[in-house]
């Protein structure tokens, strides 16, 4: 690690030590007028984490556990939908609100996910996409990313030419070449992205998802609502919101709403923007959708007044609750959890 970036670390393990020590980075202290809403994505083993090409947004289940039992320990915890429901009526418990959120539905969030949030007495907020329920496949960035590792360990100058055609590259690696690829295919409509992604699972002998991956079934997700748990929409299709026209819009907001409530028999009232990508004519879909609440993927928690179709949140990773040395760290997850963080 540069030597820069130890340092860094260490000025960051002193603060955290410092701040706690103080009481002014208890969540009690710092967040207690605020609603403070945590994201994951993918929740594996740390087997499975090293074979998924995006470990970014996963965490292993060791992880969540420690990260579960601080949030039951130092917040008043529960679903998107109810916490924030109390919290806009006024209610201010002595440890402040906190709403565990998992976005896209995948399956280790039933079976790896679920278990570890109940154990701690946790209920969380289930984002899914409709249409990959349906079909029970992959979104599109984990077929990219699944698709450009094979293609790189059997052809990587054919990886680089493809990846290519979005942009030049500046990564310094293979891996922060297809980060990069996918911000920029993020930029483009929905027809061609996936036509690009399929062209790279051609490139690489076909669709490369292992076994173990794969979406949640409608069964599933109403077994977890009977749980306890929350099931809000991803809209239908993952689509960037702020890029689809009018139609399609209507459909991926009041479309995915009906469907969820067809399918589960209650009230969905919580959206999730794909992407975070938000502007006032989509957050208008979403409301005339009838939903009360929308998170985005902006970093920080919610002070009073926010937006109720804006909520911001706090990505979750496994580095999130480790000091530099790697080991969990309370002190370093209450300084990245203060209102105060940058994110």
């Amino acid at each position: 690690m540069p030597r820069a970036t130890l340092l860094k670390s260490a000025l960051r393990d002193a603060a955290a030590r410092l701040l706690e020590a103080t009481g002014l980075s208890s969540p009690a202290r710092a967040a207690g007028q605020r609603l403070t809403v945590v994201t994951f994505h993918r929740v594996l083993p740390e087997a499975l984490r090293h074979e998924y090409p995006l470990g970014e947004i996963a965490v292993t289940v060791e992880e969540l556990s420690f990260l579960s039992a601080y949030f039951a320990q130092h917040y008043t915890c529960a679903t998107l939908a109810e916490a924030h429901r109390r919290w806009r009526a006024g209610e201010r418990p002595a440890r402040p609100f906190l709403a565990v959120t998992l976005d896209d539905g995948q399956l280790d969030n039933f079976t790896h996910a679920a278990p570890v949030l109940e154990a701690a007495g946790l209920r969380a907020s289930f984002f899914v996409p409709v249409d990959a329920v349906d079909r029970r496949e992959p979104l599109w960035h984990d077929r990219l990313g699944y698709a450009v590792d094979r293609l790189v360990r059997r052809d990587r100058a054919a990886a680089q030419r493809l990846l290519g055609e979005l942009g030049p590259p500046g990564g310094a690696d293979d891996h922060l070449r297809l980060l990069e690829a996918m911000e920029r295919a993020k930029r483009i409509p929905d027809r061609e992205r996936l036509d690009f992604v399929a062209r790279v699972e051609a490139a690489a002998g076909g669709p490369a998802r292992p076994a173990w991956d794969a979406l949640m079934s409608w069964d599933q997700l109403r077994e977890l609502a009977g749980r306890g748990h929350e099931i809000g929409s991803h809209s239908m299709s993952h689509a960037i919101l702020t890029l689809v026209d009018d139609a399609q819009l209507e459909r991926e907001a009041a479309g995915s709403r009906d469907r969820l409530e067809a399918e589960l028999g209650a009230p969905c009232l919580s959206f999730c923007y794909p992407n975070g990508d938000c502007d006032e004519r989509v957050a208008t879909a979403v409301q005339r959708a009838g939903f009360e609440r929308a998170v985005t993927t902006r970093w920080g928690s919610n002070a009073v007044g926010a937006d109720d179709l804006r909520l911001e949140r706090c990505d979750m990773q496994g580095a999130s609750a480790r000091d530099r040395r790697g080991r969990f760290s309370a002190a370093r997850l209450a300084l990245r959890l203060h209102p105060l963080f940058p994110g």
